[in-house]
């Protein structure tokens, strides 16, 4: 994973294509889960070195947001859209 592991042994890391991954955290709330992804945010933003990333992340949270994998993913999918479009408004906005 880009900017190093975040994971614990019982989490799983994964590409799903492209420039897209994702991240299962095993046993973790929503608070933790946004810490991570804070986490990651500020590491591949902040490491000066190349060019200029960004990242967008979507969490998902079983099992209020779904308890089949499918959902969940489609979920956090969603959301991760939902940043991007906020993120390029915000930018379009200066």
């Amino acid at each position: 994973m880009p900017g190093g592991c975040f994971c614990r042994d019982i989490d799983t890391a994964a590409r799903c294509g492209g420039d897209e991954f994702a991240v299962v955290l095993s046993e973790t709330g929503v608070e933790a889960a946004n810490n991570v992804a804070q986490r990651i945010s500020e590491t591949i933003a902040n490491d000066g070195q190349g060019p200029m990333l960004s990242v967008s992340i979507g969490i998902a949270v079983y099992p209020h947001d779904g308890e089949r994998i499918e959902a969940l993913l489609h979920k956090a999918d969603v959301a991760m859209y939902a940043m991007k479009t906020k993120k390029r408004e915000l930018r379009d906005a200066r």
